[in-house]
């Protein structure tokens, strides 16, 4: 039997969890990676799916999950890098570890699982690579100053890989969302640990009264977009979700050589007080 194979991380809920649903429903084998078992907000049973415990964080431990996962299967024909989380908040509010781990998880570990993949994708010959961006890898709003540094940083290098993998028969793609509806606001949402002063309307502007955010998408919605992008054919990096992505991206194209988009953006959050 010629079995599909998947490893998606950060399947222990939202948008992971959803991912692991859809490949299942398409009969996919799934090789599903969080960092605790402990923290899986709902465990799927299916005879097609494998959990591992999987820490970013720890170039071993990747290489252990990768090398685990090749000598089972043999060949792995979509990774979806998906871990990954928010950090909120003043950047002074933010402690010198927050900062490390938002970019080792969100880009720094994306590239140790790649690294482990591209063999076994240049050995086939194919292979498709997905790396979950944002529109926050777009565009900036105030008090995500990291989760966008490590949004960039992911945009930049999945478009540069693209010119180097695609000879060889391996796609890059980014899937872009807006804002994804959850239960809570502050799910995957971490806030700096740090005391600060002189932000308190700013912050308020921005985290309690988000009717400023013209959209949201669902985790499910998300999900079905990215399997679309795994098995279609198209010579294509950015998928977009959301009609907020295009709204803020065109915003901020229109007004790139005169920065009036950042006039816009300030206008949207705070009204007209910051003119």
């Amino acid at each position: 039997m010629n079995k599909n194979i998947v490893v998606i991380t950060g399947a222990n809920f939202l948008i992971g969890h959803e991912l692991v649903k859809v490949f299942l429903e398409n009969n996919w084998w799934v090789h599903a990676t969080i960092s605790s078992k402990r923290k899986i907000k709902e465990q799927i049973i299916h005879s097609n799916l494998c959990y591992h415990e999987m820490d970013l964080q720890k170039t071993r431990s990747v290489e252990k999950t990768f090398n685990k996962i090749i000598k089972r299967e043999g060949k792995i024909d979509v990774l979806i890098n998906n871990a990954g989380f928010v950090l909120a908040g003043a950047f002074e509010s933010y402690s010198e570890k927050q900062i490390k781990r938002e970019m080792d998880v969100n880009f720094f570990g994306a590239l140790l699982t790649i690294r482990n993949v591209l063999p076994v994708m240049k050995k086939a010959k194919n292979g498709c690579i997905l790396n979950i961006s944002s529109l926050c890898g777009l565009v900036c709003f105030p008090l995500f100053s990291m989760y966008h540094a490590s949004k960039w940083a992911l945009e930049g290098f999945s478009e540069s890989i693209k010119y180097e993998l695609e000879p060889l028969g391996i796609r890059v793609k980014l899937i872009e969302p807006g804002g994804v509806k959850d239960v809570t606001y502050s799910t995957n949402v971490e806030f700096g640990v740090n005391s600060t002063t002189n932000y308190d309307t700013i912050f308020n502007a921005v985290h309690k009264n988000t009717s400023w955010f013209p959209g949201f998408s669902t985790s499910a919605y998300v999900a079905s977009i990215v399997y679309k992008a795994a098995i279609d054919d198209e010579d294509k990096l950015r998928y977009m979700i959301g009609e907020e992505s295009n709204l803020f991206l065109n915003e901020r194209l229109e007004g790139f050589k005169d920065e009036s988009f950042r006039v816009k953006m300030k206008k949207r959050i705070f009204g007209n007080k910051n003119d």
